[in-house]
């Protein structure tokens, strides 16, 4: 029977075409799930790339500070060292004492 063989095969072909509509909207649905996805990390990388900007230029921030402050601290030591030169005996003599009322 010539005509059975026809509608088997027919239906056949509609079985296939129905998965492929099938799997054609599976990936579709992946597609933009994947997509939607991605844009998010995207936005994710880009948050994070300007923190990490944030923290680098806070960082040279601190850094600069500190080595003011440093400056600063090394000028006041220099300093003090110069009154102690000016304020001690020279010579390895010993300070006198203050006399004490009695």
């Amino acid at each position: 029977m010539p005509g059975a063989r026809i509608l088997e095969t027919l239906q056949k072909i509609a079985t296939v075409v129905h998965r492929l509509d099938t799997l054609a909207e599976d990936l579709r649905e992946l597609r933009a799930a994947v997509s939607s996805r991605i844009e998010r990390l995207e936005g994710q990388v880009a948050d994070l790339r300007e923190r990490l900007a944030r923290l680098e230029a806070s960082r040279e921030a601190d850094r600069a500070q500190m080595q003011a402050d440093l400056a600063r601290f090394s000028v006041e030591v220099e300093r003090a060292e110069l009154r102690l030169t000016r304020l001690l005996p020279r010579g390895g003599e010993q300070p006198e004492p203050p006399e004490s009322k009695a």
